[in-house]
């Protein structure tokens, strides 16, 4: 008989954007190593974007899931247009993180104790793993653990007192965090992050943890994802550069355009060769860059579309680009995004700050590397790329690093660590 764990997590298909990826690879991937995974999430009614690809992934999977109401003020209050509103967003994190702490999903944690405890009664699970962000959710697994006894193990996607998007208006309000992901660590079995850097982090601030208690498994690839033939759009003629994702707050592209800009201006002829293409939410503020500086014939905006033919402009592109830009702890970020790069095994132009992201990069192999506001150097690296891909000499990745990043691999990794829980 195959063991259970309850997964809790917010975010599940049909949303969408990298958020869901890792955890809905997890699951589709479990089963293969005798884990029957339960995920209690939400019904969402209201989201940046929904992706029905990734659901039909883990529904033929025969993943089960549990749904509730989501009863946190981004469902609630706001229509998904306003949820694209910059301003609307902004005002809305503000004011969740002023008075709903950890976060502004706190209402969720009444109704999903409710049925996870329900579920726990009936039938036995072995684990309990909790994925943030939302931190609610670790909240929410570790009030589990103190009534049922059952292990619990934390998958930290960024970090909880320190993420890149948290703001505290006053001390207390951190102090109060800080105190709140101290009792979940203090319960915790296990913790799983992402990178060395994040565990470093957890280290430095909660000296009780040893580093045996913090396990690193990082984003990755489904090699299933590349295994498809399509049809190729990109012209012939030309070099595509595609970025993949959205652009908010810090995250703009307005230095790689300046950059271009600055490019066509001393090569003209290079304006006829190169295709920037942006796979993904492209709000209108960002287009007045395009026409300011009249690269429309340039640039190729796609909008979203869902995962599957995301990753069809990945493998129909010769170089893909990244940008990190938080003015926050940027050193601890690297996208699952990147991760997603590192299987399609292009060229990657990374304009990302020294960190995390960096180090990946200069491991791969395959990159050219940039600070995301050097605009100077964003254009030399372009023209570099170009130089080298009209010679065919672009750098090839290493195949042992990419390969590390295989989910199905990543996913066994995770399920040996809740049997060594089980044999603890």
């Amino acid at each position: 008989m195959p063991h259970k764990v309850l997964v809790i997590s917010y975010y599940f298909p049909p949303m969408g954007f990298s958020g869901v990826q890792r955890i809905t690879k997890f699951v589709k991937y479990m089963k293969d190593f005798d884990w029957e995974p339960t995920v209690l999430t939400i019904n969402p009614k209201t989201y940046y974007a929904f992706d029905e690809s990734l659901l039909r992934e883990v529904e033929d999977a025969k993943v089960r899931i549990v749904r509730t109401n989501p009863k946190d003020p981004t469902q609630r209050l706001f229509s998904q247009s306003k949820l694209k509103n910059d301003f609307s967003r902004k005002i809305l994190n503000r004011v969740s993180q002023t008075f709903l702490l950890p976060d502004n999903k706190r209402g969720w944690m009444s109704d999903a104790l409710k049925v996870a405890s329900e579920l726990l009664q009936n039938e036995k699970h072995d684990i309990i793993f909790a994925t943030a962000p939302p931190y609610t959710t670790f909240r929410i697994g570790d009030e589990l653990k103190r009534k049922f006894d059952i292990p619990l193990i934390l998958d930290y996607r960024d970090a909880w007192l320190d993420d890149v998007l948290s703001w505290y208006p006053t001390p207390i309000h951190r102090t109060i965090v800080k105190k709140m992901e101290q009792r979940v660590l203090l319960n915790t079995n296990k913790i799983i992050v992402y990178t060395r850097q994040l565990k470093e982090h957890l280290l430095i601030n909660y000296p009780f943890l040893s580093s045996e208690d913090i396990k690193i498994i990082p984003h990755g690839f489904d090699e299933e994802d590349f295994q498809f033939e399509f049809q190729s759009t990109k012209p012939k003629d030309k070099m595509r550069i595609t970025y993949s994702g959205v652009f908010y707050d810090e995250r703009t592209p307005k230095y790689f355009v300046e950059a271009v800009k600055r490019l066509f201006y001393e090569y003209p002829e290079l304006s006829n060769k190169i295709e920037f293409c942006f796979v993904g939410n492209f709000k209108k503020k960002y287009d007045k860059l395009i026409n300011n500086v009249d690269l429309k014939n340039s640039f190729n905006i796609v909008g979203y579309i869902d995962h599957k033919d995301s990753v069809k402009y990945l493998l129909d592109s010769d170089i893909l680009w990244l940008i990190i830009r938080h003015s926050k702890n940027p050193h601890l970020v690297a996208t699952s995004k990147l991760y997603e790069y590192f299987g399609t095994r292009k060229t990657i132009l990374g304009c990302v700050p020294d960190g995390a992201a960096s180090q990946l990069l200069k491991e791969y192999q395959s990159s050219f590397i940039t600070h995301p506001e050097d605009i100077n150097g964003i254009k030399s690296a372009i023209f570099s790329i170009y130089q080298q891909y009209s010679k065919n000499q672009l750098p090839k990745p290493k195949d042992d690093f990419v390969n590390k990043f295989n989910r199905k691999t990543l996913t066994h990794e995770l399920v040996k660590e809740f049997q060594f829980q089980l044999e603890a």
